[in-house]
């Protein structure tokens, strides 16, 4: 529901050229009374009040102001039009469909979570081609021709794959700092290079001499560039995770904002499917070519660094800083509109006055000027009217003097303590993230083709599976993208968790059949049931609601406390697994199954949704709830 500025009137206000313009405001106030010079009686100003009511107001020192014809009236005064809005109200109705900047912009962005589903999935199909030759394979040869395990190389292979998410924990831990810092596209440029460095010393673990591969003893040199190279692309993995969907979130209209941030998902699985595929035997991942293999960000993240100049600034990032101008500027060019345009021009008040003077970053980014005042006080809301009825010099300084001191907002724990909507920002987005991955998506990749393999499929019939099992990943996925601002979240979700639990408990059905015929069709049908239903919502969402849930002060130390979580739970799900199978046999996903159960119920009880809401309404009904 869009919400009008003014009662009837043909005024046209329009906001210092520095900075925004508010035209076309509706009504039928005919131009002799625009040219009166006299104030009107009344100055209060609410929800229903016209800007043309508003007595005309220049105080030295407010650069940003909304003038008619020759008056101006400061920007102070309009924060009271949204004072008695309810939250479940929206202030911003923003029509139309994908503009040219924006979707460059979200191209280059995506390049990103691309290169992270690619690093996620590059180690699995060429894994014996790559332990041979850095000489860690799980078994040799004895003198006699007698094949030995060697737990030892499995237990040094299974830590050259963990050091990634121990890299993508430090990445997530230091981007959101980072990227408040920086900027949003100045952090995505130097995380390309680190994709860069990272490629570079994995694919450079086959360069060193060693004096033993393939046998007893690891190249010590081989396997350290290998560590080296997996620990610092995960520390880009996990920058990219935080702060892709942060931007895609700030630059996205509310409408689009679902299917953009998808999109993550979207090219990640495909990332992964990518790897998998260029990773097999016949292409390249045989014990020559695995190094190009491995060596494939390169082109990617070098492309997104030259493609940098497409990626504009989010608008939101500059408003954090107060500096209404660069705002201004990156949102009439992602929208690829006119400055008259009134949309344009509700959604960036709305985004300025979303930011108290308290959270404003001080940074060469800042610019002082009286964005600093959208918030003040009413007593000087009133000192600035006393001050244009002529009462001198001496109130307009006291006015200045009213203005807040920028600080930097507390921690995103330390906010907890105070402020229930971070509380409950945290409490379910982590724990989305842990359902997430204690779900057993993971392992079901991971470990389906031995249980498969068991249970009477042949080796090929099992790489089909596993094939099968991308394919799917990357379709439903491309349906939730389609589906996410038609839907919702929630919903979506929802049925998510509920498929995916159906699937588990099939699965466990089937194992428990031992030598049934019917075992492996039905295990084929649940595993490939359970990778749909966690495309379709659980893929997806708990990734989009960082960005979305978090208060604009808490929203990048936020998202990087939900990622580290999503990490964290990565690691320990895969170290427990194994122990898992060992003790429970055919029943070792029965406890992914009590996880999703409880996972249904707090979506049930706790998710909101967010769809077609701005980030500044979430942020108000996130505080009311």
């Amino acid at each position: 529901m869009k919400k009008n500025f003014s009662t009837p009137g043909s005024s046209t206000f329009t906001l210092d050229r520095q900075y925004v313009d508010f035209e076309r405001m509706r009504g039928t106030r005919s131009h002799a009374d625009l040219s009166t010079d006299e104030p009107p009686a009344s100055t209060s100003f609410s929800r229903t009040s016209s800007l043309a009511d508003l007595a005309y107001v220049a105080l030295p020192g407010l650069t940003s102001r909304v003038s008619r014809n020759n008056s101006v009236v400061s920007l102070a005064h309009l924060g009271d039009a949204f004072s008695d809005m309810p939250a479940n109200e929206s202030p911003l109705v923003v029509e139309g469909g994908l503009s040219r900047p924006l979707v460059q912009s979200v191209a280059v962005a995506l390049l990103s979570t691309l290169l992270y589903g690619y690093n996620n999935g590059n180690m699995n199909t060429p894994a014996l081609s790559i332990r041979a030759t850095v000489g860690i394979p799980s078994f040799a040869l004895t003198p006699e021709g007698v094949s030995v395990p060697i737990p030892s190389n499995d237990t040094l292979w299974g830590f050259v794959i963990s050091i990634f998410c121990l890299g993508a924990l430090v990445g997530c831990n230091s981007s959101s700092q980072l990227a408040d810092r920086w900027g949003r596209k100045t952090f995505l440029l130097w995380n390309s290079m680190i994709f860069v460095v990272g490629g570079l010393l994995e694919a450079s673990a086959c360069l060193p001499d060693c004096a033993s591969t393939g046998g007893w003893q690891a190249c010590t040199a081989r396997v350290g560039l290998l560590i080296a190279g997996r620990a610092i692309t995960g520390i880009a993995c996990g920058g990219s995770t935080v702060v892709v969907p942060i931007y895609l979130g700030e630059i996205s209209p509310a409408h689009l904002r679902g299917t953009l941030g998808t999109l993550m998902q979207l090219t990640c699985v495909i990332g992964m499917l990518g790897a998998q595929v260029l990773g097999l035997p016949t292409i390249l991942g045989s014990f020559s070519t695995w190094p190009v293999m491995l060596a494939m960000v390169l082109p990617i993240a070098l492309l997104q660094m030259l493609m940098q100049p497409m990626l504009l600034e989010s608008p939101r990032w500059y408003a954090m800083y107060g500096n209404e101008r660069m705002a201004e500027e990156q949102l009439v060019l992602l929208r690829d509109r006119d400055t008259t345009d009134e949309g344009l021009a509700e959604e960036l008040y709305c985004m300025l006055t979303a930011v108290t003077p308290e959270e404003v970053h001080v940074g060469p980014h800042s610019r002082t000027s009286s964005f600093t005042n959208l918030s003040r006080s009413s007593s000087a809301a009133a000192l600035l009217l006393k001050t244009s009825a002529g009462a001198g010099a001496e109130s307009a300084a006291e006015v200045l003097a009213l203005t807040p001191t920028f600080t930097k907002p507390p921690g995103v724990l330390q906010a907890a303590a105070t402020n229930p909507a971070v509380r409950r920002a945290i409490a379910i987005t982590l724990t989305l993230m842990a359902l997430q991955q204690f779900s057993g998506i993971n392992n079901a990749f991971n470990f389906s083709t031995s249980f498969l393999k068991q249970n009477g499929l042949s080796d090929d019939q099992c790489a089909i599976v596993a094939v099968l099992m991308n394919v799917c990943n990357v379709i439903v996925t491309i349906v939730s993208v389609l589906l996410m601002d038609k839907v919702g979240r929630r919903p979506l979700l929802i049925f998510s968790v509920v498929v995916m639990a159906g699937s588990t408990a099939v699965l466990c059905y089937a194992l428990a059949l031992a030598d049934s015929t019917i075992t492996p069709i039905l295990s084929v049908l649940a595993i490939l049931g359970f990778v749909l239903g966690f495309g379709i919502g659980l893929g997806p969402v708990p990734g989009l609601l960082p960005a979305e849930l978090f208060p604009r002060a808490h929203r990048g130390s936020g998202s990087g406390l939900a990622w580290s979580c999503m990490w964290f739970c990565n690691f320990v799900s895969a170290q427990l697994f194994l122990t898992q199978a060992n003790t429970l046999k055919t029943q070792a996903f029965l406890p992914h199954l009590v996880v999703l159960v409880v996972g249904l119920l707090f979506a049930l009880a706790m998710v909101p949704e967010t769809r077609g809401k701005s980030l500044e309404q979430i942020e108000k009904e996130m505080a009311l709830s």
